[in-house]
């Protein structure tokens, strides 16, 4: 079997950016019939060589769907051996509280569906990472184990305007936007590399208001240099000599991808 890093409710290509770039083989699951998958974003994403790109409903039973995603995996020679995961915030950021007690009373286990979904990462046993923003998952799960802003990452990023949306994001993702992080079986982040924020508040939320697939996919973008930094913690699990890593980390030097259509 060869090792893919597994990128769970991912419609970008930002976070698999620097793996490809590497020729890590890239497994992306989203579903397609959700209110954040942006249907014009993925028709402007090519083919990439390294990427396999699968349209599954994730929700329901963690353990079913662990073992369904292994077998799609070992059918195409595949195995995980690094779990990203950009579980659904909608039901519990809690930016959203105001709508927690109406979302209740339609669904009593909302929440618990949302954090069955968010578990799914942990249960490869292999190292995994979850990224939502403050949200219930703190209780509804455990704590976070890392908590940052984008900007705190953006030595990670390459210079230059955001490739897709710069009239929102400043340049490097030096933007505020508090992000949890729940990881687990050894993933690794490596030192941070601030730069000072451009803005003060999360563009984000202070430019785009609405819940349009297309606001939902602008306000999730993955900052870059967390992308970046991701990739440089963990790269040893596809286990490289030294003059491999060091030639796949030169190769990702620029970001990899320069734009979520280009790969």
């Amino acid at each position: 079997m060869k090792k893919c890093a597994l990128f769970l409710f991912n419609s970008s290509m930002y976070a698999m950016a620097p793996w490809l770039s590497a020729g890590v083989e890239c497994v992306s699951v989203d579903y397609h019939d959700t209110d954040h998958s942006l249907a014009a974003a993925r028709k402007e994403q090519p083919v990439h060589p390294c990427l396999t790109r699968l349209n599954m409903d994730l929700s329901g039973c963690p353990l079913s769907n662990r073992t369904l995603l292994e077998c799609a995996l070992e059918q195409r020679g595949l195995q995980a051996a690094l779990v990203i995961s950009f579980a659904p915030c909608t039901d519990l950021a809690v930016s959203g509280a105001a709508h927690f007690e109406r979302k209740r009373l339609a669904n009593p286990r909302f929440q618990e569906d949302a954090t069955e979904m968010a578990v799914l990462a942990s249960l490869f046993g292999v190292p995994f990472a979850v990224e939502n923003p403050v949200s219930v998952l703190s209780t509804t799960w455990r704590k976070p184990d890392h908590t940052f802003h984008p900007w705190e990452w953006a030595g990670y990023c390459p210079e230059g305007p955001h490739p897709e949306a710069p009239q929102l994001y400043p340049e490097q993702d030096r933007y505020n936007k508090k992000t949890c992080l729940w990881t687990g079986n050894g993933f690794q982040l490596p030192e941070r590399k601030p730069l000072e924020p451009a803005v003060g508040q999360n563009p984000g939320h202070r430019a785009l208001g609405g819940k349009s697939a297309k606001t939902k996919h602008l306000r999730s973008l993955t900052p870059r240099g967390l992308s970046r930094a991701i990739f440089v913690g963990n790269y040893h699990l596809f286990c490289w000599t030294p003059e491999e890593i060091a030639s796949r980390i030169r190769r990702t030097d620029t970001g990899g991808l320069t734009h979520e259509s280009q790969a």
